[in-house]
């Protein structure tokens, strides 16, 4: 199949159309392409060969329904290692990945001057291995080219805007709200509004290295887990509750600052799957570690102190903290520190030309979503009593990118709107019916469709439209 993919691109009217819409579209669809068209007959030619591809697969595996995680982060590793836009390249990195995940298979366990190493353990993450290494000393991979600057003002993103004073009054209107809701409500809805703040502080802290920084993360869980690992593991080890909860941030910060370290190295796609790389690593060690971590079965009897040991008082906690966390994150958007990540975002040339030093402050402000989200992971595994590896997997990185597209990626608020949509839509329709993986992936589509510029996005649109204001 590579053979005739490649001939496509390369020797047909179609694929000449294609590679100019992609590296030009404004011109090609001033040159009169039919860009919709175009771009439908790519997809349904990319969704006939990934179906071609699951057939073929079945003989060897059989059909499960978790299998489209699995695949989907294999074929991302295999194309950003092979280069974007090189089918020589993605062939030569499946052939790579698949020959290095067979030798780890096959040499099993062996001793080296005493020490007992596991290659077959490795096989659940060799090609998030693979790829790092690969990213980090050829950011465009194997045969793929170096990505040039967007053209147009399409790269530029729409500015965040300082809040109204309606909007500051609506926002100290809702959390004087959420202080008396305990006062009406039962145990079971404390738990899901604890729930609700915890992912809305995941959601911004992703959210703030998305929109002002435009750094995009697809494995943001990573330090949500590793602060939820850090409060379990120090409250296992005697540490107060009180102290485990303040410092198991640094826990999710440390991470941040390790990976974002060779992350702000990239940017676009390359850096989106070096996270997803570093996170899948990363849930590996937890998974793979019993001594330490409980390994699958994760860490259990993790509970607050007695004093927040009721519902209400931690509810009252994590809104303080979790409120308190996205404030301070709303604020260093609006800081001089916000400001330089957004204008690295939008022109880093000239952001270097005026002096800025644009990746040490992209690695601190990843460093800085990595604490918060840290944050979010602490108060979660005290509010759950437990933590198991999921807290570090592809589907909650993708929960927290969901929550920021539903609320709206370039608005201040987005972050918090989608996380509470997501989680109260979650949390709702799985208690009515057995298959509310289907209804609410239909919803979300729906959501998206009706408001591609998110929910917070078409509030603000249609409240300016009202008040006449027009936009700066």
């Amino acid at each position: 199949m590579t053979t005739p993919s490649l001939a496509s691109l390369t020797r047909t009217r179609w694929g000449t159309l294609v590679r100019a819409a992609t590296e030009d579209r404004e011109m090609a669809g001033a040159l009169g392409v039919n860009q919709a068209w175009l771009f439908t007959s790519v997809f349904a030619l990319g969704s006939f060969l990934a179906g071609l591809g699951g057939a073929i697969q079945i003989p060897r595996e059989p059909a499960v329904l978790t299998m489209d995680l699995t695949i989907l982060s294999d074929v991302f590793v295999v194309v950003v290692v092979g280069g974007m836009g090189s089918i020589p390249g993605a062939f030569l990195a499946a052939v790579i990945i698949g020959v290095i995940k067979a030798f780890c298979i096959g040499i099993g366990n062996v001793s080296l001057f005493g020490i007992a190493f596991s290659f077959s353990k490795l096989t659940l993450v060799v090609e998030f291995i693979v790829m790092a290494v690969v990213l980090v000393i050829r950011p465009w991979g194997l045969l793929g080219k170096e990505q040039g600057v967007p053209r147009g003002a399409a790269s530029v993103e729409p500015p965040l805007y300082l809040p109204s004073p309606g909007l500051v009054r609506a926002l100290i209107a809702a959390l004087a709200l959420l202080a008396l809701l305990p006062v009406f409500s039962d145990q079971y809805t404390l738990v899901l509004l604890t729930d609700i703040l915890v992912f809305a502080l995941f959601a911004v802290s992703l959210q703030f290295i998305m929109g002002p920084a435009g750094m995009h993360s697809f494995g943001h869980a990573a330090y949500f887990g590793l602060g939820a690992y850090a409060a379990a593991l120090l409250l296992k080890h005697a540490v107060p509750m009180e102290a485990a909860l303040l410092l198991a941030p640094l826990g999710g910060g440390l991470g941040a600052l390790l990976f974002g370290w060779f992350c702000v190295r990239l940017s676009g796609v390359y850096l989106a799957m070096l996270t997803l790389a570093f996170a899948q690593i990363a849930w590996s060690v937890v998974y793979q570690w019993d001594d330490f971590t409980g390994g699958s079965n994760g860490l259990v009897g993790i509970w607050p102190a007695q004093w927040l040991s009721s519902k209400i008082a931690f509810y009252y906690i994590a809104l303080v903290l979790c409120a308190g966390g996205i404030l301070i994150l709303w604020r260093v958007v609006f800081s001089p520190f916000g400001f330089a990540l957004r204008a690295g975002r939008d022109s880093p040339l000239r952001a270097d030309a005026i002096g800025i030093d644009l990746r040490r402050r992209q690695w601190l402000g990843f460093a800085l979503a990595g604490v918060f989200a840290g944050l979010a992971g602490a108060v979660h595994a005290f509010s759950k009593g437990s933590i198991s590896p999921d807290a570090l997997s592809i589907p909650r990185s993708v929960d927290g990118l969901v929550m920021v597209l539903m609320g709206g990626i370039q608005t201040l608020t987005g972050a918090v709107a989608g996380a509470a949509a997501f989680t109260w839509l979650q949390d709702t329709i799985a208690r009515q019916t057995e298959f509310w993986r289907a209804l609410l992936g239909g919803i979300i589509l729906f959501l998206v469709l009706a408001f591609p510029q998110g929910i917070a996005g078409f509030i603000r649109e249609r409240w300016e439209a009202r008040s006449g204001k027009e936009q700066p």
